[in-house]
């Protein structure tokens, strides 16, 4: 057995009906160096119906990565369905630019990416290592490769029934997003933390900057945190109100998902062109 094969830990949630045609799913799927994760979706149920997630240990660099998701997708026998649709969200570090806008191409470390956000009027441009690029497209032909950010542009906005600061966080990173009263985005800067110190500086750094009341302004949590976290301790300090994101309405889990807390993998079971 490979290194490659004993180096990663892999967790699932739900089942796969047999009974429903693969051209009848749709895989959502997250590739980083961290883990390679995913969710397949019944379109003619309209849920979620399975979870994956195959944890990577010991990733030095891109190179790495294709060796280890080449692996992954000869031995997950989920990944080979033929999907209906399969979108592929990466996290790479981005920027955003007004529709049409392109940056210099010269300091690209690999595949430069412009992905239109129409309902924002802007652009998110990221770079895909070249190798993981060929990669994913040969591994999944029919994919749309977009930013996991693109979840925040394209489906926060329907939760802005009141006045709400978001907080997406991984173990090294976290984005600060927020819209204005008329759901047009006014931030979303992504920020590098090792301690809960530097979270609350960043944090806050942004409630000065945008003027955010905290007495007045849901704290509304994605991803990597739980109330026993004391990131949410600190969450809870600071802001009168601090809730986590619920599922859109337009998105269901099976049964199996019961327990499964929703507001972890956001961007991802949500993203969609």
């Amino acid at each position: 057995m490979s290194s490659v094969d004993i180096k990663n830990t892999y967790a699932s949630v739900g089942e796969v009906d047999v009974s429903i045609p693969p051209s009848a799913l749709v895989l959502k799927l997250a590739v980083t160096q961290r883990s390679v994760r995913y969710f397949i979706q019944s379109v003619s149920h309209g849920q979620i119906i399975f979870y994956g997630e195959h944890t990577l240990h010991h990733v030095d660099g891109d190179a790495a990565l294709v060796q280890r998701l080449e692996r992954i997708v000869e031995k997950d026998e989920a990944l080979q369905l033929a999907f209906g649709a399969v979108f592929i969200g990466v996290n790479p570090a981005y920027t955003l630019l007004p529709q049409g806008f392109f940056l210099p191409g010269a300091d690209s470390a690999g595949i430069a990416m412009n992905q239109t956000i129409d309902s924002a009027a802007l652009d998110i441009v990221f770079d895909v290592d070249t190798m993981l690029y060929y990669k994913l497209k040969s591994s999944f032909p029919n994919a749309t490769l977009l930013h996991l950010n693109s979840s925040f542009l394209n489906g926060l906005p329907a939760y802005l029934s009141s006045d709400k600061l978001f907080v997406n966080l991984d173990l090294q990173n976290f984005d600060v997003i927020r819209f204005n009263e008329s759901g047009q985005l006014q931030l979303m800067n992504r920020y590098q933390y090792q301690t809960e110190t530097d979270f609350a500086y960043f944090l806050l750094l942004c409630c000065e900057e945008l003027k955010i009341d905290r007495e007045k302004t849901e704290l509304v949590l994605l991803g990597e945190v739980d109330a026993r976290s004391k990131i949410y301790d600190i969450c809870y300090r600071y802001f009168r109100t601090t809730s986590f994101i619920s599922p859109p309405a337009n998105i269901a889990f099976t049964k199996s998902f019961e327990l499964f807390p929703k507001h972890l993998h956001f961007n991802l079971y949500t993203l969609s062109k």
